[in-house]
Protein backbone atom coordinates (compact mmCIF):
# COMPACT_ATOMS: atom_id res chain seq x y z
CA UNK A 1 0.00 0.00 0.00
CA UNK A 2 1.38 3.29 -1.32
CA UNK A 3 2.97 6.11 0.87
CA UNK A 4 1.97 8.78 -1.63
CA UNK A 5 -0.44 9.13 -4.30
CA UNK A 6 0.29 12.02 -7.22
CA UNK A 7 -3.14 12.34 -7.74
CA UNK A 8 -5.65 12.58 -4.88
CA UNK A 9 -9.22 13.17 -5.28
CA UNK A 10 -9.84 14.03 -1.91
CA UNK A 11 -7.89 15.45 1.53
CA UNK A 12 -7.99 15.26 5.34
CA UNK A 13 -10.47 18.24 5.78
CA UNK A 14 -14.17 17.34 5.71
CA UNK A 15 -15.73 19.03 1.96
CA UNK A 16 -17.48 22.25 4.09
CA UNK A 17 -14.11 23.85 5.02
CA UNK A 18 -12.75 26.73 3.07
CA UNK A 19 -9.75 25.27 1.15
CA UNK A 20 -6.86 27.32 2.43
CA UNK A 21 -4.35 29.93 0.76
CA UNK A 22 -1.58 28.86 -1.70
CA UNK A 23 0.53 31.84 0.07
CA UNK A 24 3.21 29.19 1.85
CA UNK A 25 6.67 28.84 1.21
CA UNK A 26 7.96 25.20 1.32
CA UNK A 27 11.41 24.40 1.72
CA UNK A 28 13.33 20.78 2.55
CA UNK A 29 17.19 20.70 1.92
CA UNK A 30 17.21 16.96 1.58
CA UNK A 31 20.52 16.11 1.23
CA UNK A 32 22.28 18.19 3.94
CA UNK A 33 19.42 16.69 6.32
CA UNK A 34 19.75 13.08 5.31
CA UNK A 35 23.46 13.51 5.85
CA UNK A 36 22.96 14.59 9.58
CA UNK A 37 20.41 11.68 10.20
CA UNK A 38 22.80 9.66 8.95
CA UNK A 39 25.52 10.59 11.07
CA UNK A 40 23.43 10.22 13.79
CA UNK A 41 21.36 7.49 13.70
CA UNK A 42 23.28 4.25 13.05
CA UNK A 43 24.81 4.95 9.68
CA UNK A 44 28.51 6.13 10.65
CA UNK A 45 28.52 2.17 11.35
CA UNK A 46 26.77 0.94 8.61
CA UNK A 47 23.99 0.05 10.98
CA UNK A 48 21.18 0.14 8.71
CA UNK A 49 18.46 -1.47 10.43
CA UNK A 50 19.07 0.83 12.92
CA UNK A 51 18.38 3.97 10.75
CA UNK A 52 14.95 1.93 9.24
CA UNK A 53 13.55 2.05 12.88
CA UNK A 54 14.47 5.29 13.91
CA UNK A 55 12.82 6.49 9.89
CA UNK A 56 9.45 4.84 10.74
CA UNK A 57 9.43 6.15 14.20
CA UNK A 58 9.82 9.78 12.52
CA UNK A 59 7.00 8.91 10.51
CA UNK A 60 4.91 8.69 13.63
CA UNK A 61 6.29 11.58 15.18
CA UNK A 62 5.49 13.90 12.34
CA UNK A 63 2.17 12.50 10.90
CA UNK A 64 1.15 12.92 14.83
CA UNK A 65 2.37 16.73 14.80
CA UNK A 66 0.56 17.79 11.80
CA UNK A 67 -1.96 15.47 12.24
CA UNK A 68 -2.33 13.19 9.39
CA UNK A 69 -2.35 9.66 11.72
CA UNK A 70 -3.54 7.07 9.95
CA UNK A 71 -6.53 5.48 11.62
CA UNK A 72 -7.62 5.59 14.85
CA UNK A 73 -7.10 2.84 17.50
CA UNK A 74 -7.60 -0.58 15.60
CA UNK A 75 -9.17 0.90 12.07
CA UNK A 76 -6.53 2.01 9.53
CA UNK A 77 -7.41 5.01 7.03
CA UNK A 78 -4.94 5.67 4.65
CA UNK A 79 -4.31 9.31 4.46
CA UNK A 80 -1.47 9.83 1.82
CA UNK A 81 0.09 13.01 0.89
CA UNK A 82 -0.81 14.66 -1.87
CA UNK A 83 -0.98 18.01 -3.13
CA UNK A 84 -4.35 18.71 -1.52
CA UNK A 85 -2.80 17.46 1.48
CA UNK A 86 -0.68 20.19 1.98
CA UNK A 87 -2.98 22.50 0.54
CA UNK A 88 -5.17 21.09 3.28
CA UNK A 89 -2.57 21.69 5.93
CA UNK A 90 -1.70 25.35 4.93
CA UNK A 91 1.75 24.24 3.76
CA UNK A 92 3.33 22.71 6.55
CA UNK A 93 6.98 22.05 5.70
CA UNK A 94 7.11 19.30 7.86
CA UNK A 95 4.50 17.56 5.45
CA UNK A 96 7.73 17.03 3.07
CA UNK A 97 9.62 15.17 5.56
CA UNK A 98 6.83 11.95 5.80
CA UNK A 99 7.62 11.00 2.09
CA UNK A 100 11.27 11.72 2.15
CA UNK A 101 11.61 9.52 5.47
CA UNK A 102 9.72 7.05 4.05
CA UNK A 103 11.97 6.82 0.68
CA UNK A 104 15.08 7.08 3.42
CA UNK A 105 12.89 3.56 4.95
CA UNK A 106 12.70 1.85 2.03
CA UNK A 107 16.35 2.53 0.68
CA UNK A 108 17.65 1.59 4.49
CA UNK A 109 16.06 -1.69 4.45
CA UNK A 110 17.84 -2.48 0.98
CA UNK A 111 21.04 -1.48 2.35
CA UNK A 112 20.61 -3.58 4.94
CA UNK A 113 19.52 -6.44 3.30
CA UNK A 114 22.36 -6.14 0.55
CA UNK A 115 24.98 -6.64 3.51
CA UNK A 116 23.40 -10.22 4.38
CA UNK A 117 22.65 -11.32 0.69
CA UNK A 118 26.39 -12.31 0.67
CA UNK A 119 25.14 -15.23 2.86
CA UNK A 120 21.53 -15.71 1.77
CA UNK A 121 21.55 -14.78 -1.84
CA UNK A 122 17.95 -15.02 -1.84
CA UNK A 123 17.30 -11.81 -0.21
CA UNK A 124 18.59 -9.78 -2.99
CA UNK A 125 15.38 -10.70 -5.09
CA UNK A 126 13.82 -8.67 -1.88
CA UNK A 127 16.87 -5.79 -1.73
CA UNK A 128 15.81 -4.75 -5.34
CA UNK A 129 12.04 -4.80 -4.44
CA UNK A 130 12.83 -2.39 -1.20
CA UNK A 131 14.61 -0.20 -4.03
CA UNK A 132 11.83 0.00 -5.97
CA UNK A 133 9.87 0.91 -3.45
CA UNK A 134 12.27 3.39 -2.50
CA UNK A 135 12.35 4.91 -6.21
CA UNK A 136 8.78 5.00 -6.47
CA UNK A 137 8.42 7.57 -3.36
CA UNK A 138 11.20 9.32 -4.36
CA UNK A 139 9.45 9.63 -7.77
CA UNK A 140 6.39 10.85 -5.73
CA UNK A 141 8.55 13.34 -3.68
CA UNK A 142 10.25 14.30 -7.05
CA UNK A 143 6.24 15.14 -8.51
CA UNK A 144 4.93 16.77 -5.30
CA UNK A 145 7.78 19.01 -4.87
CA UNK A 146 7.51 20.31 -8.65
CA UNK A 147 3.81 20.58 -8.36
CA UNK A 148 3.80 22.52 -5.34
CA UNK A 149 3.43 26.37 -5.66
CA UNK A 150 5.47 27.27 -2.87
CA UNK A 151 8.73 25.19 -2.95
CA UNK A 152 11.82 27.25 -3.88
CA UNK A 153 14.39 26.48 -6.62
CA UNK A 154 16.91 24.66 -4.34
CA UNK A 155 14.04 22.27 -2.99
CA UNK A 156 12.99 21.45 -6.64
CA UNK A 157 16.51 20.98 -7.96
CA UNK A 158 17.19 18.77 -4.41
CA UNK A 159 14.35 16.50 -5.02
CA UNK A 160 15.45 15.86 -8.73
CA UNK A 161 18.63 15.17 -7.81
CA UNK A 162 17.66 12.71 -4.74
CA UNK A 163 15.16 10.82 -7.16
CA UNK A 164 18.09 10.55 -9.99
CA UNK A 165 20.16 9.16 -7.16
CA UNK A 166 17.92 6.82 -5.96
CA UNK A 167 17.00 5.69 -9.40
CA UNK A 168 20.45 5.19 -10.59
CA UNK A 169 21.18 3.03 -7.15
CA UNK A 170 17.85 0.84 -8.13
CA UNK A 171 18.92 0.62 -11.98
CA UNK A 172 22.61 -0.47 -10.63
CA UNK A 173 21.08 -2.78 -8.83
CA UNK A 174 18.85 -4.51 -11.33
CA UNK A 175 22.45 -4.23 -13.78
CA UNK A 176 21.00 -2.00 -16.43
CA UNK A 177 23.95 -0.09 -17.09
CA UNK A 178 22.84 2.40 -19.37
CA UNK A 179 19.80 3.98 -17.60
CA UNK A 180 21.91 3.63 -14.28
CA UNK A 181 24.78 5.71 -15.66
CA UNK A 182 22.69 8.61 -17.20
CA UNK A 183 20.38 8.74 -13.49
CA UNK A 184 23.91 9.20 -11.71
CA UNK A 185 25.36 11.01 -14.39
CA UNK A 186 22.12 13.61 -13.66
CA UNK A 187 22.05 13.47 -9.94
CA UNK A 188 26.24 14.60 -10.09
CA UNK A 189 25.25 16.89 -12.46
CA UNK A 190 22.72 18.63 -10.33
CA UNK A 191 25.05 18.20 -7.41
CA UNK A 192 28.08 20.17 -8.98
CA UNK A 193 25.82 22.87 -10.26
CA UNK A 194 24.02 23.09 -6.51
CA UNK A 195 27.69 23.36 -4.94
CA UNK A 196 28.63 26.01 -7.54
CA UNK A 197 25.85 27.99 -6.42
CA UNK A 198 26.24 28.05 -2.47
CA UNK A 199 28.99 28.77 -0.19
CA UNK A 200 32.13 26.36 0.71
CA UNK A 201 30.54 25.09 4.19
CA UNK A 202 27.80 23.72 2.41
CA UNK A 203 29.18 22.74 -1.05
CA UNK A 204 31.68 20.68 0.62
CA UNK A 205 28.86 18.30 1.47
CA UNK A 206 27.55 18.51 -2.47
CA UNK A 207 30.93 17.47 -3.23
CA UNK A 208 31.22 14.93 -1.07
CA UNK A 209 28.12 12.99 -2.63
CA UNK A 210 29.60 13.57 -5.98
CA UNK A 211 33.01 11.83 -4.94
CA UNK A 212 30.90 8.98 -3.76
CA UNK A 213 28.88 8.58 -7.33
CA UNK A 214 32.28 8.42 -9.29
CA UNK A 215 33.23 4.82 -8.62
CA UNK A 216 29.53 3.72 -9.78
CA UNK A 217 29.55 5.89 -13.10
CA UNK A 218 32.89 4.15 -13.67
CA UNK A 219 31.67 0.75 -12.98
CA UNK A 220 28.73 1.02 -15.45
CA UNK A 221 30.94 2.58 -17.99
CA UNK A 222 33.07 -0.54 -17.53
CA UNK A 223 30.37 -2.73 -17.80
CA UNK A 224 29.52 -0.35 -21.45
CA UNK A 225 32.80 -1.30 -22.48
CA UNK A 226 34.36 1.83 -22.19
CA UNK A 227 38.37 0.99 -22.56
CA UNK A 228 38.88 4.47 -20.69
CA UNK A 229 36.97 3.40 -17.97
CA UNK A 230 38.85 -0.18 -17.62
CA UNK A 231 42.22 1.95 -16.75
CA UNK A 232 40.07 4.43 -14.58
CA UNK A 233 38.91 0.91 -12.71
CA UNK A 234 41.84 0.07 -11.80
CA UNK A 235 42.76 3.14 -9.73
CA UNK A 236 39.63 2.41 -7.58
CA UNK A 237 41.20 0.43 -5.14
CA UNK A 238 41.26 1.30 -1.67
CA UNK A 239 38.54 4.04 -2.56
CA UNK A 240 34.76 4.80 -1.10
CA UNK A 241 32.74 1.74 -0.79
CA UNK A 242 29.38 0.57 -1.99
CA UNK A 243 30.34 -1.47 -4.88
CA UNK A 244 30.31 -4.74 -2.98
CA UNK A 245 32.86 -7.66 -4.55
CA UNK A 246 32.31 -6.56 -7.96
CA UNK A 247 34.88 -4.11 -8.40
CA UNK A 248 37.80 -6.71 -6.97
CA UNK A 249 36.02 -9.04 -9.83
CA UNK A 250 36.60 -6.68 -12.65
CA UNK A 251 40.01 -5.47 -11.86
CA UNK A 252 40.92 -9.07 -11.77
CA UNK A 253 39.82 -9.32 -14.88
CA UNK A 254 41.09 -6.26 -16.56
CA UNK A 255 44.21 -7.19 -14.64
CA UNK A 256 44.14 -10.57 -16.97
CA UNK A 257 43.85 -9.41 -19.95
CA UNK A 258 46.39 -7.05 -19.44
CA UNK A 259 49.08 -9.75 -17.93
CA UNK A 260 48.22 -11.79 -21.48
CA UNK A 261 50.43 -9.21 -22.83
CA UNK A 262 53.39 -9.57 -20.06
CA UNK A 263 55.57 -12.40 -21.54
CA UNK A 264 59.21 -11.44 -20.07
CA UNK A 265 60.63 -9.01 -18.14
CA UNK A 266 64.42 -7.97 -17.70
CA UNK A 267 66.19 -7.02 -14.81
CA UNK A 268 70.08 -6.14 -14.35
CA UNK A 269 70.55 -6.81 -18.52
CA UNK A 270 68.82 -10.50 -18.25
CA UNK A 271 65.65 -11.32 -19.68
CA UNK A 272 63.25 -13.73 -17.72
CA UNK A 273 60.47 -15.45 -19.24
CA UNK A 274 57.41 -14.88 -16.94
CA UNK A 275 54.91 -18.20 -17.05
CA UNK A 276 52.91 -18.35 -14.30
CA UNK A 277 49.55 -15.77 -13.68
CA UNK A 278 49.99 -14.94 -10.80
CA UNK A 279 53.66 -13.85 -11.13
CA UNK A 280 52.56 -11.87 -14.25
CA UNK A 281 49.12 -9.72 -12.42
CA UNK A 282 52.19 -9.35 -9.82
CA UNK A 283 54.39 -7.95 -11.64
CA UNK A 284 51.61 -6.03 -13.48
CA UNK A 285 50.49 -4.33 -9.97
CA UNK A 286 53.66 -3.77 -9.09
CA UNK A 287 54.27 -1.44 -11.88
CA UNK A 288 51.24 0.51 -11.57
CA UNK A 289 52.10 0.59 -7.50
CA UNK A 290 53.58 4.20 -7.70
CA UNK A 291 50.21 5.85 -8.69
CA UNK A 292 48.63 3.07 -5.98
CA UNK A 293 50.99 5.35 -3.10
CA UNK A 294 50.04 8.44 -4.59
CA UNK A 295 47.01 8.30 -4.17
CA UNK A 296 47.19 7.32 0.18
CA UNK A 297 50.26 10.15 -0.14
CA UNK A 298 48.44 12.02 2.86
CA UNK A 299 47.92 8.71 5.05
CA UNK A 300 50.72 6.75 6.40
CA UNK A 301 48.20 4.20 7.15
CA UNK A 302 46.77 3.94 3.94
CA UNK A 303 50.78 3.73 2.71
CA UNK A 304 51.28 0.73 5.06
CA UNK A 305 48.39 -1.37 3.74
CA UNK A 306 48.95 -0.82 0.44
CA UNK A 307 52.49 -2.32 1.20
CA UNK A 308 51.35 -4.83 3.23
CA UNK A 309 48.72 -5.44 0.18
CA UNK A 310 51.48 -5.92 -2.36
CA UNK A 311 53.74 -8.10 -0.44
CA UNK A 312 51.17 -10.69 0.18
CA UNK A 313 50.74 -10.47 -3.84
CA UNK A 314 54.53 -11.09 -3.98
CA UNK A 315 54.47 -14.29 -1.41
CA UNK A 316 51.86 -15.87 -3.74
CA UNK A 317 53.94 -15.43 -6.75
CA UNK A 318 57.10 -16.48 -5.13
CA UNK A 319 55.59 -19.86 -3.17
CA UNK A 320 53.80 -20.43 -6.94
CA UNK A 321 57.14 -20.40 -8.39
CA UNK A 322 59.55 -21.39 -6.15
CA UNK A 323 56.57 -25.35 -6.19
CA UNK A 324 57.76 -25.31 -9.57
CA UNK A 325 61.49 -25.32 -9.39
CA UNK A 326 61.91 -27.43 -6.35
CA UNK A 327 61.03 -30.07 -9.42
CA UNK A 328 64.24 -28.97 -10.87
CA UNK A 329 67.49 -31.04 -9.34
CA UNK A 330 69.72 -28.11 -10.97
CA UNK A 331 67.51 -25.19 -8.82
CA UNK A 332 68.02 -27.80 -5.76
CA UNK A 333 71.63 -27.97 -6.37
CA UNK A 334 72.46 -24.54 -6.87
CA UNK A 335 70.61 -23.54 -3.41
CA UNK A 336 72.98 -26.23 -1.57
CA UNK A 337 76.01 -25.37 -3.04
CA UNK A 338 75.61 -21.98 -4.19
CA UNK A 339 77.93 -22.44 -7.03
CA UNK A 340 77.07 -22.65 -10.92
CA UNK A 341 74.82 -21.51 -13.36
CA UNK A 342 71.70 -19.28 -12.45
CA UNK A 343 68.27 -20.56 -14.43
CA UNK A 344 66.38 -17.72 -16.41
CA UNK A 345 63.59 -19.16 -14.03
CA UNK A 346 65.73 -19.27 -10.75
CA UNK A 347 66.69 -15.65 -11.73
CA UNK A 348 63.42 -14.54 -11.92
CA UNK A 349 62.72 -16.14 -8.21
CA UNK A 350 65.60 -14.04 -7.27
CA UNK A 351 63.87 -11.15 -8.74
CA UNK A 352 60.73 -11.59 -6.72
CA UNK A 353 62.68 -12.16 -3.67
CA UNK A 354 64.48 -8.75 -4.48
CA UNK A 355 61.17 -6.92 -4.72
CA UNK A 356 60.01 -8.53 -1.52
CA UNK A 357 62.97 -7.24 0.44
CA UNK A 358 63.21 -3.49 -1.36
CA UNK A 359 59.45 -3.18 -0.52
CA UNK A 360 59.56 -4.22 2.91
CA UNK A 361 62.90 -1.65 3.38
CA UNK A 362 60.33 1.03 1.82
CA UNK A 363 57.61 -0.06 4.39
CA UNK A 364 59.76 0.16 7.30
CA UNK A 365 61.07 3.60 5.76
CA UNK A 366 57.08 4.74 5.74
CA UNK A 367 56.57 3.69 9.27
CA UNK A 368 59.99 5.04 10.55
CA UNK A 369 59.27 8.54 9.11
CA UNK A 370 56.18 8.86 11.22
CA UNK A 371 58.17 7.99 14.28
CA UNK A 372 60.96 9.83 13.94
CA UNK A 373 58.37 12.79 13.60
CA UNK A 374 56.57 11.72 16.77
CA UNK A 375 59.97 11.48 18.68
CA UNK A 376 61.09 15.40 17.40
CA UNK A 377 57.84 16.38 18.49
CA UNK A 378 56.50 17.57 14.82
CA UNK A 379 53.82 15.17 15.54
CA UNK A 380 51.59 14.36 18.85
CA UNK A 381 51.36 11.08 20.05
CA UNK A 382 49.74 7.74 19.14
CA UNK A 383 47.74 6.45 21.54
CA UNK A 384 50.36 3.64 21.70
CA UNK A 385 53.54 5.99 22.47
CA UNK A 386 56.82 5.62 20.20
CA UNK A 387 59.92 4.32 21.85
CA UNK A 388 63.10 4.29 20.82
CA UNK A 389 63.03 0.84 20.81
CA UNK A 390 60.32 0.63 18.23
CA UNK A 391 62.89 2.31 15.44
CA UNK A 392 65.47 -0.58 16.89
CA UNK A 393 63.55 -3.18 16.03
CA UNK A 394 62.81 -1.74 11.90
CA UNK A 395 66.12 -1.25 11.41
CA UNK A 396 67.18 -4.16 12.35
CA UNK A 397 64.68 -6.05 9.58
CA UNK A 398 65.94 -3.22 6.92
CA UNK A 399 69.79 -4.55 7.67
CA UNK A 400 68.81 -8.23 7.61
CA UNK A 401 67.23 -7.80 4.31
CA UNK A 402 69.94 -5.61 3.16
CA UNK A 403 72.22 -8.20 3.94
CA UNK A 404 70.71 -10.75 2.15
CA UNK A 405 70.18 -9.16 -0.89
CA UNK A 406 74.03 -10.16 -1.94
CA UNK A 407 73.86 -13.79 -1.26
CA UNK A 408 70.93 -14.36 -3.74
CA UNK A 409 71.23 -16.50 -6.25
CA UNK A 410 73.06 -14.75 -9.32
CA UNK A 411 73.97 -11.94 -7.67
CA UNK A 412 76.47 -13.03 -5.76
CA UNK A 413 79.81 -11.85 -8.27
CA UNK A 414 78.01 -8.70 -8.56
CA UNK A 415 80.55 -6.74 -7.02
CA UNK A 416 78.90 -3.36 -7.92
CA UNK A 417 75.99 -4.13 -6.36
CA UNK A 418 77.58 -5.55 -3.23
CA UNK A 419 79.36 -2.40 -2.39
CA UNK A 420 75.87 -0.25 -3.01
CA UNK A 421 74.62 -2.67 -0.55
CA UNK A 422 77.54 -1.93 1.61
CA UNK A 423 76.94 1.21 1.80
CA UNK A 424 73.44 1.28 2.75
CA UNK A 425 74.31 -1.06 5.62
CA UNK A 426 76.57 1.34 7.30
CA UNK A 427 74.19 4.23 6.79
CA UNK A 428 71.36 2.19 8.64
CA UNK A 429 73.53 1.10 11.14
CA UNK A 430 74.38 4.79 11.92
CA UNK A 431 70.79 5.45 12.41
CA UNK A 432 70.22 1.93 14.60
CA UNK A 433 73.08 3.27 16.97
CA UNK A 434 71.81 6.27 17.18
CA UNK A 435 68.40 4.86 18.31
CA UNK A 436 69.94 2.38 20.93
CA UNK A 437 71.88 5.37 22.37
CA UNK A 438 68.94 6.90 22.99
CA UNK A 439 67.00 3.98 24.45
CA UNK A 440 69.98 4.40 26.80
CA UNK A 441 69.89 8.12 27.37
CA UNK A 442 66.46 7.47 28.36
CA UNK A 443 67.28 4.91 30.65
CA UNK A 444 70.01 7.12 32.32
CA UNK A 445 72.98 5.48 31.26
CA UNK A 446 75.18 8.03 30.35
CA UNK A 447 78.11 5.70 29.57
CA UNK A 448 76.81 3.42 27.59
CA UNK A 449 75.12 6.41 25.59
CA UNK A 450 78.23 7.95 24.81
CA UNK A 451 80.21 5.45 24.02
CA UNK A 452 76.89 4.81 21.05
CA UNK A 453 77.14 8.06 20.32
CA UNK A 454 80.24 7.72 19.76
CA UNK A 455 79.88 4.69 17.06
CA UNK A 456 76.68 6.04 15.70
CA UNK A 457 79.28 9.24 14.96
CA UNK A 458 82.14 6.47 13.03
CA UNK A 459 79.57 4.69 10.98
CA UNK A 460 77.65 7.98 9.56
CA UNK A 461 81.34 9.59 8.30
CA UNK A 462 81.57 6.31 7.09
CA UNK A 463 78.90 6.27 5.11
CA UNK A 464 79.15 9.95 4.19
CA UNK A 465 82.66 9.06 3.16
CA UNK A 466 81.46 6.20 0.54
CA UNK A 467 81.11 7.05 -2.92
CA UNK A 468 78.93 4.66 -3.26
CA UNK A 469 75.50 5.41 -1.52
CA UNK A 470 72.60 6.90 -3.02
CA UNK A 471 72.71 10.93 -2.80
CA UNK A 472 69.00 10.80 -1.01
CA UNK A 473 70.18 9.01 1.76
CA UNK A 474 73.72 10.82 1.92
CA UNK A 475 71.62 14.03 2.52
CA UNK A 476 70.45 12.28 5.99
CA UNK A 477 73.46 12.00 6.98
CA UNK A 478 74.55 15.70 7.53
CA UNK A 479 70.91 15.50 9.86
CA UNK A 480 71.68 12.30 11.47
CA UNK A 481 75.31 13.71 13.17
CA UNK A 482 73.82 17.13 13.86
CA UNK A 483 71.21 15.02 16.09
CA UNK A 484 74.05 13.23 17.18
CA UNK A 485 76.32 15.84 18.84
CA UNK A 486 73.17 17.56 20.53
CA UNK A 487 72.38 14.31 22.42
CA UNK A 488 75.88 13.50 23.07
CA UNK A 489 76.68 17.12 24.38
CA UNK A 490 73.65 16.30 27.12
CA UNK A 491 74.92 13.11 27.86
CA UNK A 492 78.09 14.09 28.36
CA UNK A 493 76.77 16.87 30.81
CA UNK A 494 74.93 14.45 32.68
CA UNK A 495 77.45 11.76 33.14
CA UNK A 496 79.39 14.46 34.74
CA UNK A 497 76.85 15.35 36.80
CA UNK A 498 75.70 11.43 38.04
CA UNK A 499 79.77 10.74 38.33
CA UNK A 500 80.06 13.52 41.39
CA UNK A 501 76.67 12.79 42.75
CA UNK A 502 77.54 8.92 42.73
CA UNK A 503 80.98 10.46 44.32
CA UNK A 504 79.33 12.13 47.39
CA UNK A 505 76.65 9.36 47.56
CA UNK A 506 79.69 6.63 47.93
CA UNK A 507 81.44 8.18 50.22
CA UNK A 508 79.04 9.16 52.63
CA UNK A 509 77.15 5.53 52.44
CA UNK A 510 81.24 4.49 53.68
CA UNK A 511 81.37 6.20 56.02
CA UNK A 512 77.74 4.97 57.10
CA UNK A 513 78.90 1.42 56.71
CA UNK A 514 81.86 1.42 58.63
CA UNK A 515 79.77 2.81 61.26
CA UNK A 516 78.19 -0.26 63.48
CA UNK A 517 74.05 -0.40 63.60
CA UNK A 518 74.75 -0.04 67.52
CA UNK A 519 76.16 3.80 67.25
CA UNK A 520 73.77 5.04 64.54
CA UNK A 521 70.55 4.18 65.80
CA UNK A 522 69.16 7.69 65.71
CA UNK A 523 69.93 8.22 62.37
CA UNK A 524 67.90 6.18 59.72
CA UNK A 525 69.86 4.70 57.23
CA UNK A 526 68.80 1.83 54.77
CA UNK A 527 71.62 -0.20 54.82
CA UNK A 528 71.65 -3.53 52.50
CA UNK A 529 74.65 -4.94 53.82
CA UNK A 530 72.49 -5.84 57.35
CA UNK A 531 71.02 -8.23 54.96
CA UNK A 532 73.77 -10.15 54.38
CA UNK A 533 75.72 -12.78 55.99
CA UNK A 534 77.78 -10.44 58.11
CA UNK A 535 76.07 -7.32 58.78
CA UNK A 536 77.81 -4.79 60.87
CA UNK A 537 75.97 -4.85 64.22
CA UNK A 538 78.73 -3.95 66.88
CA UNK A 539 82.17 -3.82 67.37
CA UNK A 540 83.89 -6.98 67.87
CA UNK A 541 86.36 -7.52 69.78
CA UNK A 542 85.15 -4.16 71.46
CA UNK A 543 87.70 -1.73 71.56
CA UNK A 544 90.04 -0.34 74.63
CA UNK A 545 88.61 2.39 76.43
CA UNK A 546 89.81 3.81 79.81
CA UNK A 547 88.62 2.80 83.23
CA UNK A 548 89.49 3.61 86.97
CA UNK A 549 92.47 1.60 88.04
CA UNK A 550 91.40 -0.96 91.02
CA UNK A 551 94.03 -1.09 93.72
CA UNK A 552 95.58 -4.31 94.50
CA UNK A 553 96.45 -4.94 98.60
CA UNK A 554 99.60 -7.51 98.89
CA UNK A 555 100.20 -9.31 102.77
CA UNK A 556 104.06 -8.19 103.05
CA UNK A 557 103.51 -7.70 106.98
CA UNK A 558 103.31 -11.29 107.45
CA UNK A 559 107.50 -11.40 106.60
CA UNK A 560 107.92 -9.00 109.43
CA UNK A 561 106.09 -10.58 112.76
CA UNK A 562 107.35 -12.88 115.22
CA UNK A 563 105.44 -15.92 115.97
CA UNK A 564 105.33 -17.87 119.36
CA UNK A 565 107.16 -20.97 119.75
CA UNK A 566 104.94 -24.18 119.74
CA UNK A 567 107.21 -26.70 120.46
CA UNK A 568 105.82 -27.51 124.37
CA UNK A 569 102.64 -28.59 122.70
CA UNK A 570 104.12 -30.87 120.15
CA UNK A 571 104.36 -34.68 121.86
CA UNK A 572 107.90 -35.98 122.97
CA UNK A 573 108.90 -39.30 121.92
CA UNK A 574 108.83 -40.95 125.19
CA UNK A 575 105.58 -40.00 125.77
CA UNK A 576 104.40 -42.04 122.75
CA UNK A 577 106.43 -44.96 123.69
CA UNK A 578 104.03 -44.55 127.31
CA UNK A 579 101.62 -44.08 125.22
CA UNK A 580 102.45 -47.26 123.33
CA UNK A 581 103.07 -49.72 126.38
CA UNK A 582 100.20 -48.78 128.03
CA UNK A 583 97.85 -49.85 125.14
CA UNK A 584 99.53 -52.44 124.60
CA UNK A 585 99.65 -53.87 128.19
CA UNK A 586 96.03 -53.84 128.21
CA UNK A 587 96.09 -55.89 125.07
CA UNK A 588 98.45 -58.09 126.74
CA UNK A 589 96.89 -58.71 129.71
CA UNK A 590 93.64 -59.43 128.38
CA UNK A 591 95.34 -62.11 126.17
CA UNK A 592 97.72 -63.23 129.04
CA UNK A 593 101.22 -61.22 128.42
CA UNK A 594 102.77 -58.27 129.27
CA UNK A 595 101.87 -58.46 133.10
CA UNK A 596 104.50 -57.09 135.16
CA UNK A 597 107.09 -58.80 136.80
Amino acid sequence: MGEILLESEGGPTSGGDPAPSDDWNLSLKILPLTYDLHQKHGLRHNDYQRYRGYCARRIARVRQAVKLVQGEKRKYTAKPVTLTTVRALGGEPKTLEIPLMTTERAWAYAMQLKFEMNSEPRKKYHMISRLRKATQEAAALESLIMSAPGADARTKLEAQAYHAWIRGTYLFERQDWPAAMDALTLARTIYEKLSLALNEDEASLYQQRMADIVPSLRFCAYNSGDQIAKRDLLQMRGGPGGLGTHVEELINQTREEQAATLQSVTWRQRQMAVKHEKVRLFLLREQEFAQELQKNADSVDGQVEAYESLLMDCKDAIQVLRDELLEDPNFRQRQQTHEGPVSASHFLYTYLLFMKSTRTIERNLVMLTQMRDVLDGRQPQPAKPVKPQDLIRLYETIIQHLTDMPLLAGLEEDLAFKHEIEAQVVFYQAWRCFFIALSFLSAQKWPEAMALFQRATHHAQKAQANQNLESALRSEVGELVAAIESRQFMAHANSILDSEEVAQDASQADSENLTALVDRLDAYYEDPQLLKGKPNLVDFPPNFAPIPCKPLFFDLARERLEFPNLNDRLATPSGGQQAGGASGGWLGGWLGWGGKK
